[in-house]
């Protein structure tokens, strides 16, 4: 039976900014409406305010939240009145990542099954410029609070990536294509 490994989990501040991005697609709070109070927020996260207030800023610069002083925080787009204020810009670790479950929001972690080495087989489309002999496949476990919802296999050219261990590799495959791929997924 093959061991599995828990993929490298983000930063709690990242998770907590995916999370609240993720509740805001889901419909949770709507265009303009204002968030709770940090505090509240940050009590009903378990995380400390600190961390709470830079997930925000995170969600601030992707245009998704917009904090006015001494009024509050909003889903961006717009603002008390009815403004618009046109800053959406997206950038989420998760924004092509669709699976929901029913009755819960969760932030998806993966379990790594495998990493190997092999030959790239036929049907695997050629990865870059050129034909690779060789290519690194990912096998993971992709979960939503912890429960299983798919089965992924990803593949890399091995130009490109070098050395590939299960430790290398977290929760979101987004985030290590940009660090260290050098790569943005811009649309699926």
């Amino acid at each position: 039976m093959a061991t599995l490994t828990r993929a490298k989990p983000l930063p709690v501040y990242v998770q907590i900014s995916e999370l609240l991005a993720r509740q805001i697609r889901a419909g949770h709070w709507r265009e303009g409406e204002r968030l709770p109070t940090e505090a509240d927020l940050a009590s009903s996260m378990e995380v400390a305010v600190g961390t709470l207030r830079k997930a925000l800023a995170v969600l601030e610069t992707d245009g998704v939240l917009v904090r006015i002083q001494g009024s509050g925080t909003y889903v961006g787009g717009g603002l008390p009145g009815g403004v618009s204020t046109g800053q959406r810009r997206g950038g989420s670790i998760y924004e092509f990542f669709r699976l929901e479950l029913k009755d819960a929001t969760g932030l998806p972690t993966a379990q790594i099954l495998s990493v190997e080495k092999v030959e790239r087989p036929p049907e695997v489309p050629v990865l870059g410029a050129s034909a690779h002999p060789t290519a690194w496949r990912v096998r993971r476990l992709r979960l939503l609070d912890n429960t299983p919802v798919a089965l992924e296999e990803i593949w890399f050219d091995a130009r490109r990536v070098q050395k590939l261990e299960p430790t290398q590799l977290g929760d979101s495959m987004y985030l290590y294509y940009k660090t260290v791929c050098n790569l943005w997924i811009s649309r699926v």
